[in-house]
């Protein structure tokens, strides 16, 4: 979408000096708006500079055009175009701005669950849909108690969520080829075991490969709230349904189990009400709540 963005502005119709400057600032409003909020899975957040860069230099060509050519007559398509990057610009800056915010509710204080400081981020996590796909509710994406969800991937140092090997893939379709497969995972909390699934298979990367009759997961009851990790790996859950967990205590590593399309820990928290009407609590890990992008 950047890219025709920028051969438009280079090669698109000829415009006034007003509108050759707000397409310029609409073009600029989209990259602020989609790198505060975009879902940077590939290429990584960091190619949005260069994309920008040769969008402002096809924005340069676009005003020599208008100073060294006759305007041609008013484009209606053109103040479509701007009209239409700006308002999507708009609205990904001001999601990915009020998607940091933390919702008023039950809310619960957790350790991380994985280990801090390695590179481990929020893929989907924070307060509204753009930021957070759990807030969709359905068979495939969330139950309403999960809308608070944070999923976990790691993030190499050149800011891919694979193994060097496969830095240059957007999708490998091998669980571990992805940086998080197989990461070890503790208790977030204190609290007793009162679920523990340990024989769901490892599925392949991708959208075909979800399986909907569950993952390994660990649940634990954190005093009246109830958090579960799941999409652990096959064999690697090292705790029982009635043990006592102190936090930091390990409970397995990082897997591709149930309905997933990659490796990634799930973590939500809900209301321990016991009647099956369960409400999402709110997240904080280490006193911070995250949003999509936000690192351990």
């Amino acid at each position: 979408m950047l890219a025709c963005i920028a051969v438009w502005l280079a090669f698109g119709p000829r415009t006034s000096g007003l509108l050759s400057a707000l397409t310029i600032v609409a073009g600029l409003l989209l990259c602020a708006g989609l790198y505060v909020a975009g879902l940077w899975i590939w290429p990584p957040r960091w190619a949005l500079a260069p994309i920008g860069i040769i969008i402002t230099l096809a924005a340069i060509r676009k005003w020599q055009r208008r100073v060294g050519e006759p305007t041609s007559q008013p484009a209606f398509g053109s103040v479509l175009a701007a009209g239409a990057m700006a308002a999507l610009g708009g609205f990904l800056l001001w999601s990915g701005i009020t998607g940091r915010i933390e919702p008023q509710g039950a809310s619960i204080q957790l350790a991380s669950p994985l280990p801090s400081g390695a590179g481990f981020c929020a893929l989907s996590a924070g307060s509204n849909l753009v930021l957070n796909l759990h807030y969709v509710e359905g068979e495939k994406t969330a139950a309403s108690y999960e809308k608070h969800s944070v999923d976990f991937v790691k993030i190499a140092p050149n800011g891919t969520r694979t193994i060097s090997a496969f830095s240059w893939h957007p999708k490998p379709i091998g669980p571990e080829d992805y940086g998080v497969f197989g990461a070890p995972v503790s208790a977030p909390c204190a609290g007793e075991v009162v679920e523990a699934v340990n024989d769901q298979p490892d599925n392949l990367a991708g959208h075909r490969f979800r399986r909907l009759d569950g993952a390994n997961r660990v649940t634990i009851r954190c005093e009246e709230t109830l958090v579960m990790l799941a999409h652990l790996k096959r064999g690697s859950v090292g705790v029982e349904v009635g043990e006592m967990l102190a936090i930091g205590e390990p409970i397995g590593v990082v897997g591709n189990s149930g309905n997933t399309e990659e490796p990634h820990l799930h973590i939500h928290a809900q209301t321990d009400v016991g009647d099956g009407a369960s409400l999402p609590v709110v997240m904080r890990f280490d006193g911070r709540y995250f949003a999509r992008g936000d690192c351990l």
